[in-house]
């Protein structure tokens, strides 16, 4: 954003609008200075957007033009799924004291969380022309759905997922964990 305020921008700005006004005046070309002035400052600002600044920069929970698989502590956390491609596990997490909160987000993307059916789960998805599949078979290509594990016992702690799609796709999956004896 600060080469918005740069001398260099300023500069080119004026220097266009004088060579403006000599083809104007001279050949009589009219060169619509302002509107291309302010489309080159939305290409800007939508090119720092996607690649760099604006805060969307690439963590270990966040996808970015690429793809990763990610696994997950035991704390409330939010995971993002930009133009690429994302695994999230969470079957691994172990429930202690609390409830646990995740998020999911997956614009532009593909996304897989596994979960364990035998822990209590309570997912709610919420799609905007995308395809979120849930482990029963339902499928959420506009608005909200929701999905409850078969671990999950009514008023007991649980593990709560929210997850947006948005022109993405993203599937829940129940991964069976084996007990070695």
């Amino acid at each position: 954003m600060a080469f918005l305020f740069s001398s260099f921008f300023w500069g080119a700005v004026i220097i266009l609008f004088g060579l403006s006004i000599i083809l104007n005046a001279v050949f009589h070309i009219r060169i619509p200075v302002f509107s291309i002035i302010i489309a080159l400052i939305f290409i800007y600002l939508g090119l720092k957007i996607l690649f760099g600044s604006f805060g969307i920069k690439a963590t270990k929970n966040t996808v970015v033009f690429s793809t990763s698989d990610m696994r997950s502590t035991n704390k409330n956390e939010e995971y993002n799924i930009i133009f690429g491609k994302g695994s999230i596990d969470l079957s691994e997490i172990e429930l202690e004291d609390e409830h646990l909160n995740f998020e999911v987000n997956v614009v532009f993307g593909r996304g897989d969380v596994l979960i364990d059916p035998a822990k209590p789960f309570i997912i709610k998805v919420s799609s905007v022309f995308s395809g979120a599949h849930l482990p029963d078979g339902n499928v959420a290509a506009i608005g909200n759905n929701s999905y409850i594990s078969p671990g999950y016992v009514k008023g007991q702690k649980y593990i709560s997922v929210r997850a947006d799609v948005v022109f993405g796709a993203l599937n829940i999956i129940e991964v069976h964990k084996t007990t070695e004896e």
